[in-house]
C-alpha cells in the first residue's frame, strides 16, 4: 500500500472533506436527491450515518443490536426474505469491517468459531440434494450466513471491559422493557385497550406477526399467552430466560460491592422478567431458566443464606400470582403444564413426542445429507398430517440431525459446545472470583445465558434469532477481556 494515499480512516475520520469543492458538489447532490426522491435519500442518509456509527463508534453498533434483538414484529416481508431493523446495523458494521480490512488486511476474530460456522453451514447446501423445496433451504442458509456476522459483528465490537459491561446494562434494561410491555399487552386484553403495532402488520411477515400469542387450549377454553414483540410465546420466555440469568448474577456482584441501588433497580427488573414469564406460560422457557439459573446459584450461593433473598422471592411470586389472577389467568395452568410434560395423554406432550421420533426416521433415511434445511414439516405433511405442513421438530439438535443429516447435526452441537466452553473457561479459571469479581459475575452471567438458551431449544427450536447469537458472541467474547487482564497482573 501506498503510505502517503489517502485511507478511508483519513476521509470519514477528517471533520470535513480535504475539498472545499467536494463538499459543495456533495451538499447539492445531496439537496437535489432529497427534493427528487426523498424517501430514498432520507434511507441513503441513515445507511450513511449508521456506516459513520459503525466506523468511529462500533459499540454503538452492539448496543443497538441488543436493543433490536427482542423485536420480531418489526419486519419487512420481502417473500423469500424477512427483513429485520438489525439488519441495517449489519450490513454497516460489515462495510465498515470491509473498508478497514481493505487498509490494513488481518485475519478475522476467532478463526476457530468461523470454521465451525463454516462446517455447519456447508452441511445445510449439502442438504439440498433431497430437499423437495430448495427455497426453503437457500432462505436458511442465508440466516446461517446472517447469524454468523452478526457473533462476529459482536465479537468485534467488544474491545474492552467498559464495552462489555455496558452491553450487559443495555441487555439488562430491554429485556425488563420487553418483559413490561408483555405485561401490559395482556392487562389490556382484559381491559380493552390494544398496543400492538398493527400499522406494522401489512408490512411484516404473516408468520411474523401475531397480536397476542398462541393460544393455549385448555379444558376451561382458550388461554393467550403473552409474546410481547416475538411472535411466539416460548421464544419470548427464552429470551427472559437469559436476560434473568444476566441480570441475577450482575445483582449478586453489585449487592457484594455495596452498590444497593443498582442491585434493588435489578431486583425489581428479575420481578417484571419473572411475571412475564409466568404471563408466556413456556415450560421450554421455565426449564432453561431453571438449569441456567442453577449455575448463577451455584456461583453465588451466599445470597441463598439471606432473609432479603427469600422475602424477595416471595413478593416475586405473589407478584406473579395476583398479575395471572389479574388477567383472568389461573396461576396454577403453569404448575399443572410442568407436573403433566411426560403425560403422553396431552396433546402437546404427544405431538412434541411424535415430531422428535418421526425426525429419528428422518435421519435414518437420510443420514448423511438430511431432508434439506427448512423441509422437515413437507415431509412431515405429506407422510403423517396434511394439515401440518409448518411443523418442526420442537428440538433444535433434532432439527439439524434431521434436516442436514449427521454433519449438520454433530456441526450445531460443536458449535453449540464451544460457544459454552469459552464462557466456562473463564468462569472457572482458578482463584477469578478472588482477583477480579466483576469478570466472574460476567462470566457466570453469560454462560448461566447460553445455557439456559441451549437447554429451551432442546423443547423448540429458535436457534437462528438474533439474540442468540448476540449473547453467543459476547460469550466468546470473554476470554479476550481476561486475556487484557493478565498484563496488569504481571505487572
Amino acid at each position: 500500500m501506498n503510505p502517503g494515499a489517502l485511507r478511508w480512516s483519513d476521509w470519514i475520520g477528517a471533520r470535513w472533506p480535504r475539498s472545499e469543492a467536494a463538499l459543495l458538489a456533495m451538499a447539492v447532490l445531496a439537496a437535489v436527491l432529497s427534493v427528487w426522491q426523498p424517501l430514498p435519500a432520507l434511507l441513503l442518509g441513515m445507511v450513511l450515518v449508521l456506516l459513520g456509527a459503525a466506523w468511529l463508534r462500533p459499540a454503538w453498533m452492539l448496543y443497538g443490536l441488543i436493543v433490536c434483538m427482542g423485536s420480531v414484529k418489526v419486519n419487512y416481508y420481502a417473500g423469500f426474505f424477512t427483513f429485520f431493523p438489525e439488519y441495517l446495523l449489519v450490513l454497516a458494521c460489515g462495510t465498515a469491517a470491509m473498508l478497514r480490512w481493505a487498509e490494513a488486511p488481518g485475519p478475522l476474530p476467532e478463526p476457530r468459531l468461523l470454521r465451525r460456522f463454516s462446517i455447519w453451514i456447508l452441511a445445510g447446501m449439502a442438504s439440498l440434494v433431497f430437499a423437495p423445496l430448495p427455497n426453503r433451504v437457500l432462505s436458511r442458509l442465508v440466516l446461517m450466513v446472517m447469524v454468523a456476522f452478526i457473533t462476529l459483528i459482536t465479537i468485534d465490537s467488544v474491545r474492552s471491559r467498559v464495552t462489555l459491561r455496558r452491553a450487559l446494562a443495555v441487555f439488562e434494561v430491554t429485556a425488563a422493557l420487553y418483559a413490561a410491555y408483555g405485561i401490559v399487552q395482556m392487562i389490556g386484553m382484559v381491559a380493552g385497550f390494544d398496543l400492538d403495532p398493527h400499522f406494522l402488520e401489512k408490512y411484516a411477515n404473516p408468520e411474523m406477526y401475531l397480536g397476542i400469542g398462541a393460544p393455549l387450549r385448555l379444558r376451561i377454553g382458550n388461554i393467550f399467552r403473552a409474546n410481547s414483540f416475538f411472535n411466539d410465546p416460548n421464544i419470548l420466555g427464552g429470551y427472559l430466560a437469559a436476560g434473568m440469568c444476566v441480570t441475577y448474577s450482575l445483582r449478586a456482584h453489585h449487592a457484594a460491592n455495596g452498590r444497593r441501588l443498582r442491585a434493588a433497580a435489578e431486583w425489581l427488573a428479575l420481578a417484571i422478567m419473572g411475571l412475564c414469564m409466568v404471563l408466556t406460560m413456556s415450560r421450554s422457557g421455565l426449564v432453561g431458566l431453571a438449569v441456567g439459573g442453577s449455575i448463577a446459584l451455584w456461583q453465588f450461593p451466599d445470597v441463598l443464606r439471606r432473609p432479603p433473598f427469600w422475602i424477595s422471592l416471595a413478593l416475586i411470586v405473589l407478584a406473579a400470582v395476583v398479575g395471572s389472577m389479574a388477567v383472568h389467568i389461573d396461576p396454577m395452568i403453569l404448575v399443572q403444564r410442568m407436573s403433566g410434560s411426560f403425560d403422553t395423554g396431552d396433546l402437546s406432550n404427544r405431538t412434541h413426542l411424535d415430531v422428535f421420533l418421526y425426525g429419528l426416521r428422518l435421519l435414518a433415511r437420510h443420514p448423511l445429507t438430511g431432508v434439506g434445511l427448512g423441509n422437515f414439516g413437507e415431509f412431515y405433511g405429506t407422510e403423517v398430517d396434511a394439515y401440518s405442513r409448518s411443523m418442526m421438530t420442537h428440538c433444535a439438535p433434532m432439527t439439524y440431525f434431521a434436516e442436514s443429516g449427521l454433519p449438520g447435526g454433530l456441526a450445531f452441537i460443536a458449535l453449540q459446545g464451544w460457544v459454552v466452553s469459552r464462557a466456562w473457561g473463564v468462569m472457572r479459571s482458578l482463584g477469578l472470583r478472588a482477583r477480579d469479581p466483576e469478570l466472574h459475575a460476567l462470566a457466570t452471567g453469560l454462560l448461566s445465558a447460553v445455557v439456559a438458551i441451549a437447554i429451551a431449544n432442546l423443547f423448540y427450536d429458535y436457534y437462528l434469532r438474533t439474540f442468540v447469537w448476540v449473547i453467543s458472541g459476547l460469550a466468546v467474547s470473554l476470554p479476550r477481556c481476561q486475556e487484557a487482564l493478565r498484563p496488569q497482573e504481571s505487572a
